[in-house]
């Protein structure tokens, strides 16, 4: 199993490396965190902050490219594209395919973020060299992965949301406007929720109850998002990362685990 589940997932990888589906988005977003650099001149404080986010909003934006243009046109199913009907011959499974695929597009993911990281670390330090200390001072490695890293999680939500809606309905259009209107509800719901949860309308109706029971289908994903940490001295929370991480893990294991079921049951024809 874990033999054809890596021949799967090695066949992404060769894939989207001969694509230049990689290379293209490197080159963007490295692109776009050096033209960064010309407008640093023009914030008066908090340079280190603005600096942070800065680099990890280009590396959201090269992710997301790459799960909208690249991930949704390899999961999605259509009557040009006839590789899944050689990949699903025996003696590949449904399931193991569904898992072959989505591992080698998260390793893809991954090595687009470890790029895309080392590059804006370089830069962050080259911002942090070039400033006094009181602009700049404070830069720690182990909460720029753990941003990284949250970023990551979020990225490989969405993916799994990929391989769920790829199983649901046929042709990538369909599949790219049903992962963009998801993640809009997940990034919504949240201010929904801020916004009603003084209301008076809670006292005749349970609608705050009923948007955090919302949340188990469409999950908060600023719960992932740690650029404020990066340049801030304190310790992290483990107690609270923890919980964040348990509930990605729970998470995927369930949307895949759909996904695997309804390919399982798909009429492919």
């Amino acid at each position: 199993m874990l033999r054809k589940l890596s021949a799967v997932a090695r066949l992404e990888i060769l894939g989207g490396l001969r694509r230049y589906a990689i290379l293209g988005l490197v080159l963007l977003a490295f692109a776009l965190e050096t033209g960064g650099l010309l407008f640093m001149d023009f914030i008066p404080r908090d340079i280190g902050r603005a600096s942070a986010d800065f680099i990890l909003t280009v590396g959201w934006f090269a992710g997301l490219l790459f799960l909208l243009f690249h991930c949704v046109q390899v999961f999605a199913w259509n009557d040009e594209r006839r590789t899944i009907h050689t990949l699903l011959a025996r003696p590949i499974r449904r399931w193991e395919y569904v898992l072959g695929v989505y591992l080698g597009l998260a390793a893809l993911l991954l090595l687009l973020n470890c790029i895309l990281a080392l590059a804006g670390y370089g830069i962050l330090h080259l911002i942090q060299s070039s400033l006094h200390q009181m602009y700049f001072a404070q830069l720690t490695v182990a909460h720029y992965v753990v941003a990284w890293l949250g970023l990551y999680c979020i990225e490989l939500m969405l993916l799994a949301i990929i391989a769920l809606f790829s199983g649901l309905v046929r042709g990538g259009f369909p599949v790219l406007l049903l992962t963009i209107s998801y993640y809009l509800i997940c990034s919504g719901l949240p201010v929904v929720r801020g916004a009603f949860a003084d209301s008076e309308i809670n006292a005749i109706f349970p609608l705050d109850s009923i948007l955090a029971g919302l949340t188990a289908f469409f999950p908060d994903f600023g719960r992932f998002d740690f650029k404020e940490i990066i340049t801030e001295p304190f310790a992290l929370a483990g107690l609270k990362l923890g919980l964040d991480f348990g509930l990605f893990s729970c998470f995927l294991v369930i949307v895949l685990g759909v996904a695997c079921f309804i390919y399982q049951r798909r009429d492919l024809q």
